[in-house]
């Protein structure tokens, strides 16, 4: 199934053009929410739908499994972690989700999150704390502080909750925080609730493709990440990594034909839906290392993202977020937005997602506004077929509510 590019286009407005199906006079800089998918990616998935559609039978009953064990197996090199430890599920929310509720929870029990959780976690979290399963459990915040100069500031804040509170059955970290972009410590982190006897849940939603992994390095109890962001997949394609200690009570949100066969067996066996998002991920990746990998995909990011700051900052009088560099996603940031009248009074996303939705419709502006230390800001992404014109754009369009 695999394609190769003969060779590489120059980033920016070429690649757009060539390898992107994006709508022209868009000024998208929202990569972060939902990814982007390559047209040869597109390709081989309509080739997948294809196969699926002429021969349903031969595909279900077989050839779905090969592709799956293949993507697997792909995957699994890509996130450096055994193929019998990872399985594929539809986004970072189903792999929450099935953690939580197939942990065995006791009254006292603590769930720890921040208050820079994605908010579908922490729903998901408060579920837990609701349920008949959860009774007696408790869903704990921790509160970033900011300006945060330095990662121990971070694992310290940790630290004095653990010794304050001995109850803490599962820490929810963010590997790339949603609202504010932030790179946390996981490998410290994850150190540390091993010290305390604790599981680390470490929600990677952001990091396949914007952050290199080694999940045998990391050791955590379990990782989500999802592979439609930063890593050119379709959407609905996202891992499960299982640390072996867990492997014999995890389960899929939904049990179906594969109910105790087996981890991969159960995940495998979801009902019928569409799953050539899982068997097009190896193309994608292809996609992905052609391209330059990791390092040609920072290198240009970080130079867009250092004149995109600062042409927005400049233009709105303003500045980002205050972290440092090392903490900073490579391919998104979080600048503070001007006093504008369209967010006066506001506090919440949900009051700010019908603005981000007619700036969509009525605008063109793809772009996610977030709430970071009582701020309303702007989380702009970088991606390689973005040029500094699309910031410029959108340091226009700011600029015009503000009159």
């Amino acid at each position: 199934m695999s394609t190769e590019m003969t060779a590489i286009p120059t980033f920016g407005k070429e690649i757009k053009k060539t390898e992107f199906t994006l709508k022209d006079g868009v000024v998208f800089v929202n990569h972060g929410s939902y990814g982007v998918v390559p047209t040869r990616v597109q390709q081989a998935q309509d080739r997948i739908i294809g196969e699926m559609r002429d021969h349903p039978d031969l595909w279900w009953r077989h050839n779905l499994r090969l592709s799956i064990e293949e993507s697997r197996k792909c995957v699994a090199e890509f996130v450096q972690a055994d193929t019998d430890d990872i399985v594929f599920l539809q986004n970072a929310t189903s792999g929450i989700c099935s953690v939580l509720r197939s942990l065995p929870f006791k009254s006292g029990d603590i769930i720890l999150c921040t208050d820079n959780s994605y908010q579908s976690v922490k729903y998901a979290s408060e579920f837990i704390r609701e349920s008949s399963n959860g009774k007696g459990v408790l869903v704990e915040y921790l509160t970033l502080k900011f300006p945060i100069n330095s990662e121990n500031d971070v694992v310290e804040l940790y630290r004095e909750f653990f010794r304050n509170n001995q109850n803490v059955k599962l820490v929810i970290i963010d590997h790339i925080t949603s609202p504010s972009a932030i790179v946390m410590p996981v490998n410290k982190l994850v150190e540390l609730c091993r010290e305390y006897g604790i599981l680390s849940l470490i929600d990677g939603a952001h990091a396949p493709g914007q952050i290199p992994l080694n999940l045998r390095q990391l050791k955590a109890d379990f990782y989500i990440g999802n592979l439609h962001k930063w890593l050119y997949t379709p959407k609905g394609c996202a891992i499960l990594y299982i640390k072996k200690d867990h492997k014999d009570y995890i389960k899929p949100l939904a049990i179906s034909h594969g109910y105790k066969k087996g981890i991969l067996t159960d995940f495998f066996h979801q009902g019928t839906r569409d799953d050539s998002a899982y068997c097009v991920a190896p193309v994608a990746i292809q996609f992905f290392n052609d391209i330059g990998g990791h390092d040609k995909i920072q290198a240009y990011t970080d130079k867009l993202l250092c004149e995109a700051v600062k042409l927005l900052t400049d233009a709105w009088g303003t500045e980002k977020l205050a972290i440092p560099m090392s903490m900073e996603a490579p391919f998104m940031r979080i600048i503070k937005l001007p006093k504008l009248k369209v967010f006066a009074g506001l506090t919440t996303f949900d009051e700010v997602e019908p603005i981000i939705i007619d700036h969509l419709v009525n605008h063109n502006v793809s772009s996610q506004y977030t709430f970071v230390d009582g701020d309303i800001c702007i989380r702009i992404s970088a991606n390689i077929y973005n040029s500094i014109e699309d910031y410029q754009k959108l340091a226009n369009f700011i600029c015009n509510l503000m009159q």
